[in-house]
């Protein structure tokens, strides 16, 4: 299975103020050995892999919610960006947000 393969997670998150760089927000960092199983099955279950770019709307929000996730594979990394998460959610029905937004609440629960 391709989560199986699974080396690193990457999570970035948090409100933008105006003026804040994306790099000056808080990382997390899950490496292979530290990635709970159900997350690797509902990584595979959401077929998270295939939802890398971005989502939602940037102008939505003044601060901005911002979303990164980064799933490092032994072959290649995929990268998933979402602006104002919780706006999109409320707003529309968009089931591609929805997926990424089931997975990053399982990360938040990781302790």
């Amino acid at each position: 299975r391709v989560s199986e393969k699974l080396k690193q997670i990457e999570y970035r998150s948090g409100i933008l103020e105006k003026g804040m760089e994306v790099d000056e927000l808080p990382v997390q960092i899950w490496s292979a050995d530290r990635i709970p199983e159900e997350l690797r099955e509902a990584i595979h279950q959401e077929h998270l892999l295939d939802l890398g770019g971005v989502h939602g709307n940037r102008e939505l929000g003044d601060p901005v919610e911002y979303d990164n996730l980064k799933l490092v594979m032994t072959d290649r990394a995929v990268e998933i960006t979402v602006f104002n998460r919780g706006i999109i959610l409320l707003l529309t029905d968009n089931e591609r947000v929805r997926r990424i937004h089931r997975i990053l609440c399982k990360l938040d629960a990781i302790p």
